[in-house]
């Protein structure tokens, strides 16, 4: 009886899993070929055919048997897809909240889960591309004390595997502790006097924004930074008389108004 096969299972994927082939008169199977390559199975029964898919060209790989009488059956088509691979995370870093992002990389589309590290799953992911992905990354848990950053590896889960590690920060994510500011040094100052700011997480700082606490449009000051506790801003020379407060603005947000964080003019 010569053999037919009806069925494969899955008829796409990657290497490594196994495949259940299905048909009649495939009990003499000694060979199954993909393609041009062939391998020996792993089971045989007259109905069913089970094998490891080996590596493949990316693709259509066409699915044969053949029997110890050197019959070969017919085929069915095999869609091989490579592991995907994340080449950029934009943007690259963000609050502790919950954000969007995009992930772009090759053979992204039949991306079924991405994880962030030990954080979790993201959600609300939507492949745009075979290069291109949205996500929204999962929250952080609250950071220890004293600790403001957390560097993650984005791992992306396709039919065609799990993603590496192409290379040094292209596939990883940095959550930031939102800053906080404590005190200001002086708590009084004229314009275009330095004012030094005291806090927690001053990292990556993103503005220095000086907020009229009587109301009115913001100013920004210009800012150095001397370490995760310390920045010093130059005030604008045209700042009018008042109260204001200062808020820190990083990749983890922007800094809560604290009555610690007020200057005057």
């Amino acid at each position: 009886m010569a053999p037919v096969i009806t069925g494969l299972s899955p008829v796409q994927g990657h290497d490594g899993v196994t495949m259940t082939i299905t048909g009649t008169g495939l009990g003499a199977t000694v060979v199954v070929n993909f393609g041009c390559r062939s391998l020996t199975p792993t089971s045989v029964t007259s109905v069913t055919v089970t094998c490891v898919i080996p590596q493949l060209p990316a693709g259509q790989n066409n699915v044969s048997v053949t029997t110890t009488a050197g019959q070969t059956s017919n085929s069915l088509p095999f869609f091989y897809i490579g592991p995907p691979a994340v080449t950029a995370v934009s943007p690259s870093r963000g609050p502790a909240a919950a954000a969007a992002l995009s992930i772009y990389g090759s053979r992204l589309l039949t991306t079924t889960e991405v994880n962030f590290g030990n954080i979790g799953p993201a959600v609300d992911l939507v492949p745009a591309s075979d290069t291109a992905l949205t996500v929204v990354a999962p929250a952080h848990p609250p950071f220890a004390p004293g600790v403001c950053t957390d560097t993650v590896d984005v791992i992306v889960s396709t039919a065609g595997g799990i993603s590496g590690s192409p290379g040094p920060s292209s596939n990883q994510y940095t959550y930031y502790n939102a800053p906080t500011v404590t005190s200001l040094s002086p708590s009084s100052a004229t314009p275009g006097s330095d004012v030094t700011v005291f806090g927690t997480c001053l990292l990556d700082i993103i503005s220095a924004t000086l907020t009229p606490t009587a109301g009115g449009n913001p100013y920004q000051a210009t800012f150095v930074s001397i370490s995760p506790t310390q920045v010093n801003t130059v005030l604008p020379l045209t700042l009018p008389h008042g109260t204001y407060a200062v808020q820190i603005t990083t990749p983890g947000g922007q800094s809560p108004i604290t009555p610690n964080g007020q200057f005057t003019v």
